[in-house]
């Protein structure tokens, strides 16, 4: 059970308690915040004001005498120490106006803003020497709160009431946190669900003391209003001092809270808003002073001068007459700026007696002079000398005829003022007053780390129950009671929309529910700064700050063991076995790591191998072990030691196993060698084996290591079982391949050792007669067995076996015995010298030029073109008449049919080069066939006797064409 210090106003422990079945902590918004502690002592001590303790929900004090109670049956005294949260010691205190004075200014009026009065509890904590934890008190006003002027009136009341007071003045509520006074609503967070049954074991109603009303009669101040400025109106008037008040806009007797209400739903209210009243701002100017004399009797019967400066001012606003002032009354104002804001003197209107009017009629603004009336009213002669009226302060005037001058229309202004006013008033009246006291369920507020489910002053609450709402009322925490031993234990909340107001003097009691939201700060010159508490949406920024038990629920400790039910991140992390970074712990154990190394063991119920399994270095698939110590005996044998990777973990090694592991020295030059080693016994308690370390001689290399500490070794055959001198091995690092092995019986391998090899293959003489790339890889087996084989180029394509059927035959094509062509193989056949393979299983098509079902692969692949003539080749000049024609040929087949007549083109070159382009041009159209006569062989081919005609042909072959020429010459 925790215990609680006890201290005096030095510091000096008083006494040391637990704390008790009974304690409690309680908060009630403006009305208490205390700790109450129970225990029993043999001798009674004494506990002055100002002793104190310190615990988990704060700093509380000793701020009223209390005496113990006599115990008849133990002989001993009986405690209920009631320690109140440290301001509320302010109730012990005077609320001065100058409290930096010895003046006696205990009764006082000031009219001035929020900010303004709560300036004076700064100034009087200061005084007092009142701070927190060191720090200097600081007020904050939420912004929604109107920060107006009005008159409030201090007598002999302490500075807390004072606070209280000016919270009721204002529509707000008045609470303390660590060195913060706020005014404004007490509400934060986000809603959460009171809901009985589900975390709330008992909700009872409690009747407000507060006014429940939907129909308000409402009145504003006497200032400036003559007693007849209304007629007389029966249903309206109570009595004569009603008539001479402020009323609302004629034709509105009233404000409902709801539109057409019945007679008998109007719940009927009278409200003065005594700050309301016609009222005109002016400003002061052509500020002087006078020196006056006031004569003083002594105690002796003498009398003694004195001279002191009356201040007077002149306002070119308006003009003013002597007539305006309302009969009894006399003439006041009120600063609403500079140094004497707030404040209230007499004054006198033309203090020279001056004409108020010319002769013309007009005003005489020699008239238009006022003096302001020293008065002592605030604990010293003022206006003074260091508290002076200055030109531009600005000022309100009471105690005049406000409808003597009409063009201002001051008084319609003041009525629609306080019509405004008496709709804000109704639309708080009619909110249900009540509260209701919550028992929440423990094991709803219990929490394992000790960072308990309570919910603060203020917290935003979601009621839930039909017996009292038929949907349920959104409503806030005002107050709560804890125990102290165990808090989580039925914690009650107090829920309402208004707070039950307080004041210490038993001053009357009211504060009506105003909604409001938002946090923002004004007071005493500093920004407040905004606390995220539990249960609070709001976004972090660089403007506020989390409270402390918000950090403890949010962030993991460093200082105690710790947890989280969230997805735990270091750095970057994404969540993807493949493409993820970074790592994470899930709350469901789960993690994800890039890197995981473990200088001890590491122990796995289970491993999976989300597809990718990477391993560095050599991998065998064998018994293994990693050896712990190691012993060398006398006979030069060694005991090795294994390391247990689980309980029940024995060695599997066995008589006669070849073993072996490979050392790499990370501490020196980094090289690694391998260690050889057969086996000779094994003692399955001890967990180690005796092993015999194989000669340099017979081991690869020709340089054999002693075993040491550390070293994975694994088996690699054995000396005479052949059971065991089956081997796998998966080698990264020299022969990247994966073997297996058969009949190992020594550490250096034989050729007929190796039965499979899968990768680059090593260099073996069964190998040399055989066109190897030894960087490429190979499948190597004694034996195969395939269902299928498939053959695949460097790109992937399959690559297809040609089978040569011999010459082409038009009876194997139609026979039940194709040529064909599948993915696998392919038929070749021999046609007129060339090799073609079939494209068409099936094909009954020739083999040749532009047959679909073929394609050459081997024989004369060029075009040529032949020139043939109709009448040979000899002639009579005088009778010569022939046709020249063209033959295709490809393949060693005639392919003239496929030449088309605007593939082919005749020259002719006769040595005249003008005549022989007109000659081709003329002849452009002739196509495969040229007739010719003696004119075509040029006019001089008598004379010449040679004369030459060329062809060109094209044959098309899909996109592609071949090109052939051929001439002949006469």
């Amino acid at each position: 059970m925790e215990q609680i210090d006890i201290k005096d106003i030095s510091g000096a422990i008083q006494l040391t308690t637990l704390i008790n079945e009974g304690c409690k902590r309680k908060f009630t918004l403006m009305k208490e915040d205390y700790i109450m502690l129970k225990f029993s002592l043999e001798n009674p001590i004494y506990f002055k004001l100002g002793s104190y303790v310190e615990c988990n929900f704060g700093l509380f004090e000793v701020c009223d005498l209390q005496k113990p109670a006599f115990n008849t049956n133990t002989a001993g005294y009986d405690y209920e120490l009631q320690l109140d949260a440290y301001y509320w010691k302010w109730k012990n205190k005077i609320f001065k106006y100058t409290p930096e004075t010895a003046g006696q200014e205990a009764s006082w009026n000031l009219t001035a803003p929020l900010d303004v009065q709560a300036g004076i509890v700064l100034r009087n904590l200061k005084a007092l020497g009142y701070t927190y934890k060191g720090q200097d008190f600081v007020f904050s006003i939420d912004f929604t709160v109107e920060n107006k002027s009005q008159l409030m009136s201090y007598d002999n009341i302490n500075i807390l009431d004072a606070c209280f007071e000016m919270a009721k003045k204002w529509d707000c509520e008045c609470w303390v946190t660590e060195n913060i006074i706020h005014f404004g609503r007490c509400e934060s967070g986000d809603a959460v669900d009171f809901e009985i049954g589900k975390n709330v074991q008992e909700m009872s109603q409690s009747e407000s003391q507060s006014t429940y009303a939907t129909r308000i009669y409402a009145f504003g101040s006497t200032r400036n209003i003559p007693a007849d400025y209304r007629p007389i109106d029966e249903t309206v008037v109570v009595n004569g001092v009603v008539q001479r008040r402020l009323m609302l806009p004629e034709g509105t007797p009233y404000i409902d809270a709801y539109p057409d209400m019945t007679t008998e739903e109007a719940v009927e209210q009278v409200v003065i808003f005594d700050e309301v009243y016609p009222r005109r701002t002016g400003i002061m100017s052509d500020v002087t002073t006078i020196e006056v004399t006031d004569k003083v009797e002594n105690e002796d019967g003498t009398t003694t001068e004195e001279k002191w400066n009356a201040y007077r001012f002149r306002d070119t606003g308006v003009n003013f007459s002597e007539k305006y002032i309302l009969p009894g009354q006399e003439l006041r104002i009120r600063f609403a700026s500079g140094l004497l804001n707030g404040l209230e003197f007499a004054v006198k209107f033309n203090p020279e007696g001056k004409p108020e009017k010319l002769e013309d009629g007009g005003w005489n603004p020699e008239a238009q002079l006022w003096e302001i009336v020293r008065n002592e009213d605030y604990g010293r002669p003022l206006p003074g000398d260091v508290l002076f009226p200055q030109d531009g302060d600005e000022y309100v005037l009471s105690g005049w005829d406000s409808t003597k001058i009409t063009e201002l229309g001051l008084v319609g202004a003041a009525e629609q003022e306080l019509k405004e006013k008496t709709e804000k008033y109704a639309a708080k009246s009619k909110i249900d007053p009540s509260t209701y006291g919550c028992t929440m369920m423990s094991n709803d507020a219990y929490r394992e780390d000790g960072i308990h489910n309570l919910y603060s002053i203020g917290q935003k609450v979601n009621l839930i129950n039909k017996a009292y709402f038929e949907n349920g009322r959104q409503s806030r925490v005002i107050g709560f009671e804890f125990n102290l031993d165990l808090a989580y234990d039925s914690p009650i909340y107090t829920v309402g929309e208004t707070a039950a107001y307080s004041r210490i003097g038993e001053l009357e009691e009211k504060v009506e529910s105003l909604t409001l939201k938002g946090q923002t700060y004004t007071g005493d010159g500093d920004s407040g700064v905004y606390v995220i508490r539990r249960n609070d949406s709001t976004l972090a920024t660089d403007s506020n700050v989390y409270s402390a038990l918000r950090s403890l629920v949010m962030f993991l400790r460093k200082d105690q063991a710790d947890g989280t039910n969230f997805l735990l991140k270091f750095g970057k992390f994404i969540d993807s076995m493949i493409a993820g970074k970074g790592a994470g712990i899930y709350p469901d154990g789960r993690g994800q790591f890039e890197r995981l190394e473990v200088r001890g063991s590491a122990v796995f119920k289970e491993i999976i191998y989300n597809r990718l399994n990477a391993q560095e270095g050599d991998t065998s698939y064998s018994e293994n072990g990693v050896i712990e110590s190691v012993a060398l005996e006398s006979d030069g044998t060694y005991t090795l030691k294994l390391r247990k990777r689980w309980e029940n973990d024995f060695t599997a090694f066995q008589e006669g196993d070849i073993v072996y592991g490979i050392v790499n020295n990370l501490f020196s030059t980094g090289e690694y060698y391998a260690s050889w080693m057969r086996v000779l016994s094994k003692n399955v308690p001890a967990n180690s084996i005796s092993v015999l370390s194989y000669p340099d001689s017979e081991v690869p290399g020709g340089k054999n290591y002693p075993p040491t500490e550390l070293t994975i070794i694994t088996r690699r055959g054995n000396a005479f079982n052949e059971d065991r001198q089956s081997y796998w091995y998966l080698s990264a690092t020299t022969d990247k391949c994966l073997v297996w092995l058969e009949g190992v019986t020594k550490p250096v391998l034989e050729q007929n050792n190796y039965y499979m090899i899968l990768g680059r293959l090593p260099n073996l003489d069964l190998f040399d007669n055989l066109p190897v790339n030894y960087k490429h890889s190979y499948i190597f087996a004694r034996a195969g067995i395939f269902g299928e084989l498939y053959r695949v180029d460097w790109q992937g394509l399959p690559v297809q076996e040609l089978v040569d059927r011999g010459f082409w035959s038009a009876e194997v094509a139609s026979s039940d015995n194709p040529y064909t062509n599948t993915q696998e193989r392919a038929d070749t056949v021999w046609h007129y010298g060339c090799k073609w393979k079939c494209l068409m299983t099936g094909t009954a098509d020739e083999p040749q030029y532009a047959a679909a079902g073929w394609a050459m692969l081997e024989g004369n692949p060029e075009f040529t073109i032949g020139i043939g003539s109709t009448k040979g080749w000899y002639f009579d000049i005088e009778t010569f008449s022939t046709t020249l024609y063209i033959t295709g040929k490809l393949y060693n087949r005639d392919v003239t049919d496929h030449i088309l007549d605007a593939d082919v083109s005749w020259t002719r070159d006769t040595g005249n080069v003008s005549e022989d382009n007109a000659w081709a041009v003329k002849r452009a159209g002739a196509g495969k066939n040229l007739p010719l006569t003696i004119d075509d062989l040029g006019p001089n081919y008598t004379n010449m006797r040679v004369c030459t005609f060329k062809a060109q042909a094209l044959l098309r072959d899909g996109q592609q064409f071949e090109v052939a020429e051929n001439f002949v010459t006469f």
